[in-house]
């Protein structure tokens, strides 16, 4: 069986779950090492038992606790040599640095992962799609277009952690400067509620079953603006067969169990 949780999902931290059988995984711990231990126990969870974390990029939003947490716990935290090198700065013992490849399929015990590179402001980002017990989990946030090849890469998932940061009007109207508004919008940046429904109105089509919409900003978005502009789109083009769902930012979605 296989479990996935949002833990955390917002532009303030990120942090995920999954578990297959008796191997624990946390894409990113963009939080500190407190709010991921309490966050954890309310699933009954513990880093103690937490076999590896993966690192899809080196913003603070995505790295926050790692330092701590592997003071603590030792922990194997895996990213791209380009992120390690990006993330000089973090003090992490070597012997919890270990690497991957981007669009090199790697394993963690009962978990197959591949890492596929996306458009973001970063030195490597990576977005991941995650193979165990047959089932299929794909959690893509932090880019600022999607392409052919991407979208590819996130069909026939049977639970999809998808980017939908912004709404364009609730941006422009913002108060943030005219350069970080931008750099949102930009092609490095983040996905817009428009482009994100698109999507996933291609991939509901394309073997998708479980949609979550993730990575929401606290000042450019809504949670029902966002779960409403992907709800129109897939009811404009007829696709009946889904479930919905926002992630929260800072409280513990529900396990999800595939079995």
């Amino acid at each position: 069986m296989i479990k996935f949780c949002n833990l955390y999902s917002g532009s303030t931290g990120n942090c995920t779950f999954v578990s297959c059988n008796n191997t624990n995984i946390l894409i990113d711990a963009g939080v500190s090492c407190l709010k991921v231990s309490k966050a954890l126990a309310e699933i009954n969870m513990s880093l103690e038992n937490i076999d590896a974390i993966i690192i899809s990029h080196e913003h603070i939003d995505h790295t926050k606790g790692i330092t701590n947490i592997c003071k603590k716990y030792s922990i194997p935290v895996y990213a791209s040599i380009k992120t390690w090198n990006a993330l000089e700065s973090l003090s992490v013992q070597s012997g919890c640095r270990e690497f991957f490849t981007p669009e090199e399929e790697f394993t963690i015990g009962d978990l197959k992962v591949f890492p596929f590179s996306i458009p973001h402001d970063a030195v490597d980002p990576c977005a991941f799609s995650i193979y165990g017990d047959g089932k299929k989990l794909t959690i893509a946030t932090d880019m600022g277009h999607i392409t052919d090849k991407i979208l590819a890469q996130m069909e026939n998932s049977d639970i999809l952690l998808l980017e939908s940061n912004y709404d364009k009007e609730t941006l422009k109207c913002s108060s943030y400067p005219f350069f970080l508004k931008q750099r949102i919008e930009g092609n490095l940046g983040h996905l817009s509620n428009e482009v994100a429904s698109k999507a996933i109105c291609h991939l509901c089509q394309n073997g998708v079953s479980h949609v979550i919409l993730g990575h929401l900003s606290k000042e450019n978005n809504f949670p029902e603006l966002a779960y409403q502009t992907v709800l129109n789109e897939l009811q404009l083009n007829h696709v009946n067969s889904y479930d919905l769902s926002v992630a929260n930012r800072d409280k513990v979605d529900e396990v999800l169990e595939l079995v």
